[in-house]
């Protein structure tokens, strides 16, 4: 179960935080499977720079710098979830001896408009998708073929069988997920970044500005 929870843990961790270089190329790219870079059309100024602040993330995303996730989160989010908590989890996690993620992907299928509500705080939504490869280095950890199997229906049931890829003899899964965030800046404040799920949807009445839960309703409406 140790090992289940750091790799489902990564997941919420990505779903919080996860930002992403944009891989776009100048012109439309003819789509070979469901990894091809998405084309975003043309973006405003604005969206720009959204594109450059989740450049900016990934690289502190890549490396697990602690320090700078934790500041480039939406603070208000810590009202709700223990920061002290959530810090010494990364670490704990940066420095487990039974996975490691080798490969991180990203690629960003949508970036909404920069909206902005009546105290001039400004919003964006996002989309994108990411697939992580990770190794299982603890050969003590789901060493049967029943443990793996195990491990293997947990998985699928939470991403989906379509994005699940385990290699058992060299003890690596691949999990490709489709995700939604939600950068926004407060007024003279730099820009932050939360999940947009299901499951954080729930705590936004407690974090974010009725205003700003309006305009993200419609969105979802339309």
């Amino acid at each position: 179960m140790r090992l289940l929870k750091y790799i489902l843990y990564i997941f919420i961790l990505f779903s919080i935080y996860a930002c992403v270089v944009n891989k776009t190329p100048s012109k439309p790219k003819k789509q070979e499977n469901n990894d091809s870079y998405a084309y975003l059309g043309e973006l405003t100024p604005a969206q720009e720079v959204i594109k450059k602040e989740l450049i900016e993330y990934l690289k502190s995303l890549e490396s697990f710098d602690v320090d700078d996730i934790v500041s480039k989160t939406y603070d208000k989010l810590f009202d709700v979830i223990n920061k002290q908590h959530f810090r010494e989890y990364i670490t704990t996690m940066m420095n487990s001896k039974d996975i490691i993620v080798q490969k991180y992907d990203t690629n960003i299928t949508k970036i909404g408009k920069v909206k902005s509500s009546s105290n001039g705080t400004k919003f964006c939504q996002v989309s994108y998708t990411s697939k992580a490869k990770i190794l299982l280095l603890n050969d003590q950890l789901y060493k049967t073929e029943t443990s793996m199997n195990y491990l293997y229906d947990v998985l699928i049931h939470k991403y989906g069988r379509e994005n699940i890829n385990f290699d058992v003899k060299k003890r690596t899964i691949e999990i490709k997920r489709k995700e939604n965030m939600i950068l926004i800046k407060q007024k003279d404040k730099p820009w932050k970044f939360i999940g947009d799920n299901p499951e954080y949807r729930r705590i936004y009445p407690k974090i974010l500005a009725p205003e700003i839960l309006d305009m993200l309703q419609q969105t979802t409406s339309s």
